[in-house]
C-alpha cells in the first residue's frame, strides 16, 4: 500500500460527535489517507474514497462519479502542484457530517487558483457543438466534470496546504 492512514489507534475510520443542532449530536465519520505525489497513486486515492462511501446509500453509478471526482482532483495535484514530481504529500480526506459527503484533496506546492476553480463553470454545455477530443482543451476539464457530479467544489487554503474541497449530499438527504 502506498498511502499512510491518519486514524484512530483502532486503525480504520474514526467517529467523533459533532453538533447537528441545538441538543442533537451526530457522529462524524471521517478517513485521511497520505499518498506520495506519483500519478499511479491517484487510482488507489479514488477507490479508496469509494470503499469509505461504499456503505452511504448511493447507487454504483454515484459511487463511480466520486471516485472519478477524486481521481481528477488528485491527478490535478500531481500535475499542476508538483509539476509531475514524486516525493511530495498529496494528503485525501473524506469526511460525512450534517448529511454531507465533504472530500479534500490537497497539496503543499504550487497554490490552487481559487479565482479560476470558482469561474470554471460545470459541465460541457458552454462549448461549441461538433468538438471532438483534438478541439478541446488541454487543462480544465477535471475542475468541468468535479462541478457537474458534486454540489460544492472550492478552494481552501490555510497558508501551508491548499485543498480542493468536495461536496454532495448524503444519498439520505436528497429529495
Amino acid at each position: 500500500m502506498n498511502s499512510r492512514n491518519r486514524d484512530d489507534a483502532a486503525g480504520g475510520a474514526f467517529a467523533a460527535a459533532v453538533s447537528d443542532g441545538p441538543g442533537r449530536r451526530k457522529p462524524v465519520k471521517a478517513d485521511t489517507r497520505v499518498f506520495d505525489s506519483r500519478l499511479e497513486a491517484a487510482h488507489e486515492a479514488a477507490s479508496g474514497v469509494r470503499a469509505f462511501c461504499d456503505v452511504l446509500g448511493w447507487s454504483e453509478v454515484e459511487l463511480s462519479q466520486i471516485e472519478l471526482c477524486v481521481y481528477e482532483a488528485f491527478v490535478n495535484a500531481v500535475e499542476h502542484a508538483y509539476r509531475n514530481e514524486p516525493g511530495h504529500e498529496v494528503r485525501v480526506t473524506a469526511e460525512v457530517d450534517a448529511g454531507f459527503l465533504r472530500v479534500r484533496v490537497c497539496q503543499h506546492g504550487v497554490p490552487l487558483d481559487a479565482a479560476r476553480v470558482a469561474a470554471t463553470p460545470a459541465g460541457f454545455d458552454d462549448l461549441p457543438s461538433g468538438l471532438d477530443a483534438f478541439d478541446c482543451e488541454p487543462r480544465g476539464r477535471g475542475i468541468r466534470i468535479i462541478k457537474s457530479i458534486m454540489s460544492h467544489c472550492e478552494v481552501e487554503s490555510d497558508g501551508d496546504s491548499a485543498c480542493l474541497l468536495m461536496a454532495k449530499p448524503l444519498a439520505a438527504q436528497r429529495p
